[in-house]
């Protein structure tokens, strides 16, 4: 036999003695999210569609869909759709960061090592909020930033995060209208949808 075929094989058996399904494996993404959620659906091995399952799972128990609602919306949200979606819409965080430049509410060191610190956050996942604001507050007390400036820029990020689930609110809407006009869905279970996949809470 092989040792490619024998290498493959101990890993599946590895897996399947771990109790982790070979469709599900824990990694990263490019992105650094967990892909504990990130499931490859076996009907189409390229659609990823990290947390999208796991909330429309929980529809499913409720009774709100059924199972094959869930699978027809999960291939009509394309996850690579969805991020080209985003980054054509979603520039919020980087334009009024400059705009904070331009009015001299920070200088443009002050906004690298905001940018900095916001890349670094986005690695934390769910605890993105408390170690963004962590962060502002050690850079306040390195003098890096005054107070005022970190209200300015937490505030700022509070209304860069309301065009973020407005844009989500979009993509999914434009995507599951077809399906309220196809009759594969009602309006209400729509609304269920979209409040579902775009309710998103980062730890305090």
């Amino acid at each position: 036999m092989p040792k490619r075929t024998t290498k493959i094989i101990a890993g599946l058996i590895t897996l399947i003695l771990l109790n982790i399904s070979p469709v599900m494996v824990h990694a990263l993404s490019p992105d650094n999210v967990p892909i504990t959620s990130q499931t490859v659906l076996k009907s189409n091995k390229n659609h990823k569609h990290p947390d999208y399952k796991f909330r429309l799972d929980k529809l499913v128990k409720d009774g709100i869909i059924t199972k094959d609602q869930e699978n027809i919306v999960l291939n009509s949200i394309k996850h690579d759709d969805f991020r080209k979606f985003m980054k054509e819409k979603h520039k919020c965080s980087k334009n009024k960061l400059d705009v904070l430049v331009k009015n001299g509410t920070i200088t443009k060191k002050q906004k690298s090592a905001i940018q900095k610190l916001f890349s670094s956050s986005r690695k934390q996942g769910k605890n993105f909020k408390n170690y963004f604001n962590n962060g502002l507050n050690e850079l306040v007390t390195k003098g890096t930033l005054n107070k005022e400036q970190k209200n300015a820029v937490q505030n700022l990020f509070i209304s860069c995060r309301k065009e973020h689930i407005k844009n989500m609110t979009e993509f999914f809407r434009n995507r599951l209208d077809t399906l309220v006009s196809k009759g594969t869905i009602t309006k209400i279970q729509e609304k269920s949808i979209i409040k579902s996949l775009t309710d998103f809470r980062h730890t305090s």
